[in-house]
């Protein structure tokens, strides 16, 4: 079981004075919220086979004007992520049909990454679905 919050911040107060306590406080139930919402859109995503990495990947592509592509880098950054797990999300997608490679317009090097109908639709169908999850947590109690 989780300490409550409140407890971590008084066990901060009590043993380690120097320290911000209420800073922790805010920054132990933005964590936990999180981590809530994560598992939240994770659960709703299992109906459509996806990863929530997945999904963030096919939901950056869909959130860019048509043809919905981007290049590698692009997509690092919008996602956060490093090269090497994006380059393997990338090819578990790219296996199932939803993203394509097409060549690059001038560095053969390096293709970018676009969305595929297929992807799209997948994508279009999930993002309902991962929102409801999430709605319930960021409108119930506590919520800012």
């Amino acid at each position: 079981m989780e300490d409550s919050i409140e407890d971590v911040v008084n066990r901060i107060r009590e043993n380690w004075p120097d320290a911000q306590a209420e800073q922790a406080g805010r920054v132990i139930a933005l964590v936990r919220q999180v981590r809530l919402l994560q598992d939240a859109a994770q659960k709703a995503l299992t109906d459509f086979d996806l990863s929530r990495t997945e999904f963030e990947v096919l939901a950056a592509l869909r959130s860019h004007p048509a043809p919905h592509r981007l290049t590698p880098t692009d997509l690092y950054d919008a996602m956060l992520m490093s090269s090497g797990g994006l380059t393997k999300v990338l090819k578990a997608l790219e296996a199932r049909g939803l993203v394509s490679r097409p060549d690059g317009a001038g560095d053969k090097r390096s293709k970018p990454v676009q969305l595929t109908a297929s992807g799209a639709t997948l994508v279009e169908a999930a993002m309902p679905v991962v929102q409801a999850a999430e709605v319930s947590l960021l409108s119930g109690p506590g919520a800012t």
